[in-house]
C-alpha cells in the first residue's frame, strides 16, 4: 500500500457522504421553502433570495466525526428598501422567530442565536447545525449578492457569491496541474489539521485563507505531500510578521494596517482582521504547531524515501491523527 494511495484515499473518506449531504440537502431545502413562506406570511420584511454558504457551498466541508457535527450554512438575503435601521437590526431576531414557526415541536435549545447567525440544530437522523445568516442586500457595493450582517457589535459587509468563488477561482486554477491536488481539497486537509490543534484551532475562514496565501505564492505540485508542505513552508517563512490580504474584489494598494497585530483579512471584507485577537504568544504557540508538523512531514518523505511505508504512515498519524491510517486503508 503505496503513500500516493493512502493519501488519495484519506482525502476521499475525510469529505462528507454523498448520502450524508443528500440528507443535508433535503433537510435544508425544506427550511429554505417554509421560511420563504413564513415570511412572506408575516410581511414585516421582504425575502429576496436564501443561498447555501459556508464550507459546503465552497467544496470544502469535513465528514461528521464524534468532535464534529456537519454545519450547513445557509444566508438570507432580505430587502432594506423602506426599513429604518433600528427595523433592520432585529432580523436576527425576526429569522430566529420564524424558524421556530417551521419547527412549533422543537425544544426552545435547539434554536441558538450567535453573533450573525441563528442555529438550527438537529439531532435525530444525520446530526447536523444549520446556521441561518440574515444579510440585507446592498447592490452599491459592486459586489455579486453584497450585503451586510446586522451584528450587535455593528454591521458587517460580506458577500456569499464572492466567498465561494474565492475558493472555486483557485480550484479551478489547480485543475491546470496534472495530477490529484485541487485547491478546495487542500483547504479539507488544512482544516482536518487545524481542527486538531485543540485551543489553537481556528476558523475555517482562516484556513481558506492561509492556503490561498501560500497557493497563490507556489500554486500546487502534482501529489499531495508536496503540495502540502509547500503551505507549512511558506508558514514558517511568512511567520505572520506582514499582512496577509488578496485582490480578488479590491484594490489594497492604498490599506494601512494596524501595527502590533497579526493581520489576515477577509478577502471580501477589508475591515475584517480574521486574527485581530491573536496576541504575539498566540502567533509564536500556533507556529510551533506549523513546525511540528511540517518536521513529521519531512521525517515522512525520508521513511518513504527509504521505501518504509510504514515509517512515513506514523508520521502523517502524527500530522492527521491516527485517522490517518484508518481512514486510508484499502488495496492500490
Amino acid at each position: 500500500m503505496t503513500i500516493v494511495g493512502r493519501f488519495n484515499r484519506f482525502v476521499k473518506n475525510i469529505r462528507p457522504t454523498n448520502d450524508h449531504i443528500d440528507k443535508a440537502n433535503r433537510q435544508t431545502d425544506y427550511m429554505v421553502e417554509q421560511l420563504k413562506g413564513k415570511v412572506a406570511a408575516n410581511g414585516t420584511f421582504k425575502l429576496e433570495k436564501v443561498l447555501k454558504a459556508g464550507s459546503n457551498a465552497k467544496f470544502t466541508s469535513l465528514r461528521r466525526t464524534a468532535d464534529n457535527i456537519f454545519d450547513v450554512d445557509l444566508a438570507a438575503y432580505y430587502s432594506g428598501t423602506e426599513a429604518t435601521s433600528k427595523d433592520l437590526n432585529k432580523l436576527l431576531d425576526f429569522t430566529c422567530e420564524r424558524l421556530r414557526e417551521i419547527y412549533p415541536n422543537k425544544p426552545k435549545g435547539d434554536f441558538e442565536a450567535l453573533k450573525s447567525a441563528v442555529r438550527v440544530k438537529f439531532r435525530s437522523g444525520i446530526k447536523l447545525n444549520v446556521d441561518v445568516a440574515p444579510i440585507i442586500r446592498d447592490d452599491s457595493l459592486g459586489l455579486e449578492n453584497g450585503g451586510w450582517l446586522p451584528r450587535s457589535d455593528g454591521w458587517r459587509l460580506t458577500s456569499v457569491t464572492c466567498h465561494n468563488e474565492f475558493i472555486s477561482s483557485r480550484t479551478a486554477k489547480s485543475n491546470e496541474v496534472s495530477g490529484p491536488v485541487k485547491f478546495n481539497r487542500l483547504v479539507r486537509l488544512m482544516k482536518w489539521w487545524n481542527n486538531r490543534q485543540e485551543d489553537l484551532a481556528q476558523p475555517s475562514i482562516f484556513c481558506d485563507l492561509i492556503t490561498a496565501a501560500a497557493f497563490d505564492a507556489y500554486g500546487v505540485t502534482s501529489e499531495w505531500q508536496s503540495s502540502l508542505r509547500q503551505i507549512f513552508s511558506f508558514l514558517l517563512k511568512h511567520q505572520f510578521l506582514e499582512p496577509i490580504v488578496f485582490e480578488d474584489y479590491h484594490d489594497t494598494s492604498g490599506l494601512v494596517f494596524p501595527s502590533g497585530q497579526v493581520v489576515i483579512m477577509d478577502s471580501v471584507n477589508l475591515e475584517n482582521n480574521i486574527t485581530k485577537d491573536w496576541t504575539e504568544g498566540t502567533r509564536l504557540s500556533y507556529l510551533e504547531r506549523v513546525q511540528d508538523a511540517y518536521d513529521w512531514m519531512m521525517e515522512a518523505k525520508s521513511y518513504e524515501l527509504d521505501g518504509d511505508e510504514e515509517g512515513a504512515v506514523d508520521m502523517w498519524c502524527q500530522v492527521f491523527g491516527t485517522e490517518f491510517r484508518a481512514l486510508s486503508e484499502g488495496e492500490d
